[in-house]
């Protein structure tokens, strides 16, 4: 997926890896959590160390490079982005840190996570599958079955966001994120059971808000790039009502945690539970950080959009043509993640945002389709909507 240990030699090279960065820990620290992975959570701390020195490269070559006051201001905004990519890497740690602590966290987390709407699973690789000693690139997984390859365990090794160039060996244990399709097909290949997304016992309160914050927090990230990228008050307006709504979801899980610490023994636990959700808090702030570079119209070094076309995941607008095969079937009938490797954020109809659409959304001809996914998924979203596919 992507290389962390190359040594980027322009602005443009460490904003993207930045971005590929940061988002990628989002995933790795809930998978973390998810499988109680000591391992796992120390190897994220590689990660934000390597943030770290990115935001240092990014501060020296912008004080390097800026020669006027007009420049000042548009790197300014690059600045306050890589900032909060910063940020949402210093979240994601402090998650994945009460992992490597070995913090007690209530289980009622890790079952949250497991019935969240995107999935993190861990898959092995049995001898004589038909995914071993081929690479990545190979596989297409991103862009047939709309999984992602977030880390490789293989023996005592991890190799975390792994490039598309690096190979699956037998044996080997993959952490992966995607729809439960998608997901269900990979488990075949690989000769491994599928996953059981079945709910244990819990408080199911708790379990609800914490799953659904969990989704919001990489929502909002994924519309405040968007924000970015199509230069959209509205979408950015759209963050900070995410925002408001989240603060509600968190008054509510420390009401339903407050009484539950008064039947349950497990106090230290549902305290640590709740760190975690300070932690996502702490993703929706860093994503409304970036939204406020579009809401006070600052300019954007020409750069900056270099980078977010260079990451990993792509972020696209696919307009409805009335021939595309996408006119009248719901969301959940074209299956696009598992089919094309992208997924929609928002649809634009007429002048307003359906943000976050219900499956049961039917697409029109006209709308515009705000899509995410990996570059050739985007791309085949793009040319099937245009009607070309």
């Amino acid at each position: 997926m992507r290389n962390i240990t190359s040594e980027p030699k322009s602005v443009r090279e460490l904003l993207t890896e930045m971005r590929n960065v940061s988002d990628g820990m989002i995933d790795l620290a809930y998978a973390a959590v998810l499988f109680e992975d000591v391992e796992l959570a120390d190897r994220i701390h590689e990660l934000e160390k390597r943030m770290d020195e990115l935001m240092y490269n990014i501060i020296t070559i912008s004080a390097v490079a800026t020669r006027n006051v007009q420049e000042a201001k548009k790197i300014a905004g690059i600045l306050q982005v890589a900032s909060a990519a910063e940020a949402i890497s210093d979240a994601t740690w402090n998650i994945a840190d009460l992992v490597r602590t070995k913090a007690k966290i209530h289980p009622i987390a890790r079952d949250a996570f497991r019935i969240a709407d995107e999935k993190i699973a861990r898959v092995n690789l049995n001898e004589g599958s038909v995914l071993c000693s081929k690479k990545l690139c190979d596989l297409r997984s991103a862009s047939t079955i709309g999984v992602t390859v977030l880390a490789i365990k293989r023996g005592g090794t991890w190799i975390l966001l792994p490039t598309q160039e690096k190979e699956v060996h037998p044996n080997d244990s993959l952490i992966v994120k995607g729809p439960p399709d998608g997901i269900a097909i990979l488990c075949e290949m690989a000769g491994t059971p599928k996953e059981d997304w079945v709910s244990k016992r819990g408080v199911p309160e708790i379990k609800r808000t914490l799953a659904e914050m969990r989704d919001l927090s990489s929502l909002t990230v994924d519309m405040a790039y968007s924000s970015i990228l199509f230069g959209s008050r509205e979408i950015a307006e759209e963050v900070k009502k995410a925002n408001e709504k989240f603060k509600k979801l968190d008054r509510a899980l420390w009401l339903a945690a407050l009484k539950a610490a008064r039947r349950e023994r497990d106090t230290v636990g549902i305290y640590n539970l709740l760190q975690i959700a300070k932690s996502i808090e702490r993703i929706l702030d860093a994503a409304n950080s970036i939204t406020d570079v579009v809401l006070r119209e600052l300019e954007l070094h020409p750069v900056f959009a270099h980078a977010l076309a260079e990451a990993d995941e792509q972020i696209g607008k696919a307009d409805v043509s009335e021939h595309s095969e996408f006119v009248s079937k719901s969301l959940k009938e074209l299956n696009l993640w598992t089919r094309m490797g992208a997924y929609v954020l928002m649809i634009r109809r007429d002048k307003r945002y359906l943000f976050d659409p219900p499956r049961r959304t039917k697409v029109q001809a006209g709308d515009s389709l705000i899509v995410r996914g990996t570059r050739r998924g985007v791309e085949t979203a793009k040319k099937a909507a245009g009607g070309s596919v």
